[in-house]
């Protein structure tokens, strides 16, 4: 490459020599020795620019051919050429525009998400009323209402995490959890679905505690006992906890309808809702995408195991505790 970018001097000098060359071929009263020697020591005199140039800015081209994003340009070394330090110049104009533009989408996609953060909670106000009407209503009538509701809540929810998910990593706070805690409150907010589709709950917590982020964990737990229940009829949903070599691991089992073969790479695809579910409107295809999202930002592992017609098993493996968390979590 530096050879192709140096070509222009190479031809020129070429020519330069040809013409000298020239002329003592033509005029002989120039000895043909004296101008072999002058092309000769034209040559070595050339050559050894051209490695004292090259090995010079060395080490600024080969860092700055290495780097992939603008943002890594603050390590490239010092500029020893002209050239280079005419492009570094521009490459740190580029990248104080760069950043620019990302402090200004940020501040952009804050409002936004604070905007609807604002919508959602105005909405959740009548949404209380209209639950605590809902259960004043005879349990027979209110059913099908109910479950109107808890697809509406878990719509705005799916809304308001997505919307979250872009500034996770600023809204994380690691701490001790209570799974218990978590599962009863998800469970107690379904149990009128449950009921009415004959769904129990299996729970056995060898390990009752673990540190993480209880917003986060709450939806992640939401959205996998959501599909639980959704897919399933007149079974348990089973929920354990154990320890495995160190990690600690959450399973959410159930005997509901399963997931096809040609399904399974997609499952975690934005808005793909499987194709038994292609022409249902009330399927999103968000959940189980925002799920994994959130739960890799947090280090927590997802895997799927299921059979169609059998039924599914979702295993989260939270991380071992690291510094970060210990201090958090004091």
């Amino acid at each position: 490459m530096y050879l192709r970018q140096r070509l222009p001097w190479l031809l020129l000098f070429s020519l330069f020599n040809g013409l000298i060359l020239s002329i003592g071929l033509l005029d002989s009263a120039i000895p043909n020795l004296s101008v072999v020697y002058i092309c000769l020591i034209n040559t070595v005199v050339l050559i050894l620019f051209l490695v004292w140039d090259y090995f010079r800015g060395k080490d600024y081209r080969r860092e700055l051919m290495a780097i992939d994003h603008i943002e890594d340009t603050d390590s490239l070394p010092k500029p020893v050429t002209p050239y280079q330090k005419k492009l570094d110049s521009q490459l740190k104009l580029m990248r104080n525009s760069h950043f620019a533009a990302l402090d200004k989408e940020s501040e952009k996609t804050e409002a936004s998400l604070n905007e609807l953060t604002r919508w959602i909670h105005d909405l959740k106000m009548p949404m209380t009323t209209m639950k605590l009407m809902i259960d004043d209503l005879n349990p027979k009538d209110s059913s099908g209402i109910e479950q109107e509701w808890l697809r509406l809540d878990a719509t705005l929810n799916e809304m308001l995490y997505e919307k979250r998910l872009t500034n996770i990593y600023n809204d994380l706070y690691f701490e001790r959890v209570e799974i218990e805690s978590v599962l009863s409150t998800i469970i107690r907010k379904m149990q009128t679905i449950c009921m009415a589709k004959g769904i129990g709950f299996d729970i056995d917590l060898q390990v009752t505690h673990v540190d993480t982020d209880l917003k986060w964990l709450s939806f992640i737990l939401d959205q996998v006992i959501s599909n639980s229940i959704k897919y399933s009829r007149d079974n348990e949903v089973t929920i354990t906890s154990f320890q495995k070599v160190g990690w600690m691991e959450l399973v959410v089992s159930d005997a509901g309808r399963g997931i096809k073969a040609e399904d399974f790479p997609r499952i975690f695809e934005a808005g793909f809702t499987s194709t038994s579910d292609h022409g249902k409107d009330e399927a999103t295809g968000m959940g189980l995408y925002l799920a994994k999202e959130a739960a890799d930002a947090m280090g927590i592992s997802v895997k799927v195991e299921s059979q169609y017609g059998v039924g599914t098993s979702v295993h989260l493996t939270f991380p071992k505790q690291n510094r970060l968390q210990q201090i958090k979590t004091m």
